[in-house]
């Protein structure tokens, strides 16, 4: 049996890397039998994921993921196939998902959290959705519907080779949180349209679950625009947001590292790494959110290779 079980296929670095490895610990977080998992990183060339208190083989782990509460989609099923809805039809999600919540059920009020506020709305009524949406019906693909389908499709071979290796890579099905999903056509010697796109699933299938954990909320004005903000975004005036996401060595349990991944310290214009590391902190990477092109009405939304700050 091992107490601390490597995730040696995720790379801090890449952010559909991070995102799958809060993943895992969201899942293992909410199921009763695992609740104990806490989550850290140890660098080993790059800075990869370990999950410490689970009584559990390694082998063991794709199957256990599969078998723990994830989001429950189901609940926002009036959504359609993405988030980009009228204020209306997000609202009367919503109001059923804080009855849940009153009723000790807070998981949909989380995932709705994630989606979106109806705080602020766009010029067509529309609610105003999270950072991390990166589909929303162009080019056929719709952010809830890819994570329903990826729901149906994922097996626990699909997740051994997300978090163990090597990535195993599937037709469709991506969020695009990977930043070598951005397939620009001037970058390449033929157009990257016409050969469909690859995705890991089981990484992509984690990555969804972390949602919860990356809360939306009203920000402050931007200039004369009201907006709302994503959790873990940094946003400079004029410039594309950017995620930000720390890199910490201690094990910590899921609302510690909700905690960390608001921290205020991380989303300061410059961090103060001295601070940082007084909290165990050791690193923070930052990845562009951009439009590819970036004019025009027909674009794709990717995030651009990772850096440390």
């Amino acid at each position: 049996m091992n107490d601390s079980i490597p995730l040696t296929a995720l790379d801090a670095a890449n952010p559909l890397g991070f995102l799958a490895a809060v993943g895992v610990l969201r899942l293992l977080a909410g199921n009763p039998d695992t609740q104990a998992a806490r989550l850290r990183w140890a660098m080993a060339g790059t800075w990869q994921p370990e999950i410490v208190g689970l009584k559990c083989k390694p082998k063991e782990l794709p199957a256990a993921l599969l078998h723990c509460p994830g989001v429950p989609l189901e609940s926002v099923a009036l959504l359609g196939k993405n988030i980009k809805v009228p204020q209306s039809t997000f609202h009367n999600v919503a109001i059923a998902a804080q009855g849940a919540a009153r009723r000790g059920n807070r998981a949909a009020a989380d995932l709705v959290a994630a989606f979106g506020s109806e705080a602020f709305l766009d010029r067509e009524e529309r609610i105003q959705y999270t950072d991390l949406c990166f589909i929303t019906g162009s080019g056929h693909q719709d952010f809830l519907s890819t994570a329903e389908k990826l729901n149906e499709k994922v097996t626990p071979e699909h997740l051994e080779s997300a978090v163990f290796g090597p990535w195993q890579l599937d037709m469709g099905l991506s969020l695009r949180w990977d930043p070598s999903d951005a397939s620009e056509y001037a970058l390449q010697w033929r157009d990257p349209s016409k050969e469909g796109k690859s995705a890991v699933w089981g990484a992509n299938w984690l990555a969804f679950q972390s949602l919860p954990c990356f809360p939306t909320q009203p920000g402050p004005p931007a200039g004369a625009a009201r907006v709302v903000r994503t959790t873990g975004f940094f946003r400079a005036r004029r410039q594309d947001p950017e995620f930000r996401w720390p890199v910490w060595t201690t094990p910590l349990s899921l609302p510690s590292v909700c905690s960390l991944l608001a921290h205020a310290e991380i989303h300061k214009p410059e961090p103060d790494h001295q601070a940082l590391r007084a909290m165990g902190i050791l690193q923070v990477f930052h990845a562009q959110r951009v439009h590819i092109p970036p004019r025009g009405s027909k674009f794709k939304v990717n995030f651009r290779p990772a850096t440390a700050l």
